[in-house]
């Protein structure tokens, strides 16, 4: 951080407040005070199936969360090195599980396609924890070509992580 003033005055100073924000926030900023409050917020963060989100949701939500930003929040913190409670990380993990085995669904507006690019960044979030079997991969066009660069980073982690990728 002390090499890079202008992004620490940036994180110091940013307004917003959802779960993903407040993850960067407190992950680039090294703040372990904040990390260590939103993750024992977390869990007021998760749906029924694990999965997190924005804001956490009313009484009457029974599900909704954004495999997305579940993945980006596993993701983000294993790549840190910071650690998220072990109850709430396996049913964020158990929830992606799912939506990547289609046992539930979540459905979000987007200018194109992205079920593919979503369950790679879910599958990718899940081989950091030892949770990414290769039979995973099957509901899936394996299309890098087509794919934006974030999802062939995602694919390459895969391959790195998971041994049993067919072919």
């Amino acid at each position: 951080a002390g090499a890079l003033p202008g992004i620490r005055r940036y994180f110091e100073q940013y307004p917003y407040r959802c779960l993903e924000q407040q993850t960067s926030r407190a992950i680039g900023l090294h703040d372990t005070a904040a990390w260590t409050r939103l993750v024992g917020e977390l869990p007021t963060y998760l749906d029924r199936d694990g999965l997190a989100h924005y804001f956490p949701p009313s009484s009457d939500s029974v599900g909704g969360g954004s495999d997305a930003l579940t993945a980006y929040v596993l993701a983000t913190s294993q790549a840190a090195g910071w650690k998220i409670p072990d109850a709430p990380r396996e049913a964020m993990l158990a929830g992606l599980t799912a939506f990547v085995e289609g046992r539930i669904q979540r459905n979000f507006w987007s200018p194109q396609k992205d079920l593919d690019v979503r369950k790679l960044a879910a599958i990718e979030a899940l081989s950091r924890y030892g949770k990414a079997q290769g039979r995973m991969l099957g509901s899936l066009t394996i299309a890098p070509n087509q794919w934006p660069t974030s999802a062939v980073i995602d694919w390459l982690s895969i391959l790195k992580r998971v041994p049993d990728v067919p072919q």
